[in-house]
C-alpha cells in the first residue's frame, strides 16, 4: 500500500513538474486555501505553533498568519513538481538574488569543513538545487515511508548538480561526520524535533524546544564552521531570493545548550524575514520538558 501511495505521489509532481511556476503556485494556493477552510490537521497543528510562539498577538491576527502559512505550504507542495521536473538550468533561473554568497563561497574553501544550516522555511528544494550546482554537498534527510517515493525523492534530489543524500541513520551520521573531516560542506536541518535522547531542550520563541544535539556534536568533534541558509519565495511567482548568513559566535561553544540556543535565535531571524514562509504546519512542540503536557493533545488536533 505504501508503494501504490508513493508511485501516486510521483505520478502528480512529475505532472506539476510539466507546468510553469505561475501555474504550480496556484495549485499550490487553492491547496492551502481548502487546508484553511476545513478542521484540517495542518491548520489546527499551525493554529498551536502560532498561539505558543505568538502569544501576543490577537487570535484574529494570528488567523491571518495561519491562513497565509496554509498557502505558502501549499505552494511548496505543488512547487516539487518544478524543483524536480525542471531541468537544472531551466530550475536555476528562478534564482533572482543570492544575499551573502561571499559565505558560502568562503567556507565550502576552509578546510576545517562547513555546515550548512537550512531550517524549513521558503523552498528548501531550490536552496539545495543551487548549491548542488556549484559545490559538492552531503545533505543528511529523513526517508520517506514508501520505499518506491523515496528512491525517486533521492535521485530527483542528486541529480541537481553534486550533492549526496545521506538518511537519519547511524550510517548516515557518521557518513556526515567523515565530510566534514575531510573539509568537506554538509548540509543539516536543523528544526525537525530529534528523538529525547538526540535532543536538548532550549528556547526557540520564547519555547522551550527540543533542539537536535547533532550540529554541536559535528562542530565540536571536527571544528566545522557554520553558516544558515533559506531560499525566500519572492510575491506574484517571481522567483526565490536565496539568503546565506553568518553563525552567531556563542554556536561553537562547548556547551551543548548554549549551541542549540544560538542555533534556535539564529533561525528566529531567518523566520521574521518570511513569517509564513515557516513550517508551522509541523508538530516542533510535541516532546516537552518534564511535567509539561502535549499542546497538541490538549488542543485535540485531529
Amino acid at each position: 500500500m505504501k508503494n501504490i501511495t508513493g508511485y501516486l505521489m510521483i505520478a502528480v509532481i512529475k505532472l506539476l513538474g510539466q507546468v510553469s511556476l505561475p501555474t504550480a503556485q496556484k495549485i499550490g494556493r487553492r491547496i492551502g486555501i481548502y487546508l484553511w477552510g476545513r478542521r484540517t490537521r495542518a491548520r489546527e497543528v499551525a493554529r498551536v505553533n502560532l498561539s505558543l510562539v505568538y502569544p501576543d498577538k490577537s487570535v484574529a491576527e494570528r488567523d491571518v498568519l495561519v491562513q497565509e502559512t496554509l498557502i505558502q505550504n501549499g505552494m511548496i507542495g505543488a512547487e516539487m513538481g518544478p524543483m524536480w521536473g525542471y531541468e537544472t538550468a531551466k530550475g536555476l533561473k528562478l534564482v533572482r538574488k543570492v544575499h551573502g554568497e561571499e559565505l558560502i563561497e568562503a567556507g565550502v574553501k576552509d578546510p576545517r569543513g562547513l555546515l550548512i544550516l537550512a531550517p524549513h522555511l521558503g523552498n528548501w528544494e531550490i536552496l539545495n538545487n543551487y548549491i548542488s550546482s556549484k559545490y559538492p554537498i552531503t545533505i543528511m534527510y529523513r526517508p520517506a515511508k514508501s520505499p518506491a517515493f523515496n528512491e525517486w525523492m533521492v535521485e530527483r534530489r542528486e541529480i541537481a548538480g553534486y550533492s549526496k543524500l545521506v538518511p537519519t541513520t547511524r550510517g548516515g551520521v557518521t557518513a556526515l561526520f567523515s565530510v566534514l573531516e575531510h573539509g568537506g560542506t554538509v548540509g543539516f536541518l536543523p528544526d525537525q524535533e530529534p528523538r529525547l535522547q538526540s535532543g536538548v531542550f532550549a528556547p526557540f520563541m520564547g519555547v522551550e524546544t527540543l533542539t537536535p544535539k547533532l550540529p554541536h556534536e559535528m562542530i565540536q568533534k571536527t571544528g566545522a564552521q557554520v553558516i544558515y541558509a533559506f531560499a525566500k519565495r519572492l510575491p506574484n511567482a517571481e522567483g526565490f531570493d536565496l539568503y546565506f548568513s553568518a553563525a552567531k559566535a556563542d554556536i561553537y561553544s562547548d556547551d551543548v545548550r548554549t549551541c542549540a540556543t544560538s542555533m534556535n535565535q539564529s533561525i528566529e531571524e531567518l523566520i521574521k524575514i518570511a513569517p509564513a514562509q515557516y513550517q508551522w504546519t509541523y508538530k516542533r512542540f510535541k516532546r516537552r520538558p518534564e511535567g509539561q503536557k502535549n499542546p497538541y493533545t490538549e488542543a485535540k488536533v485531529p
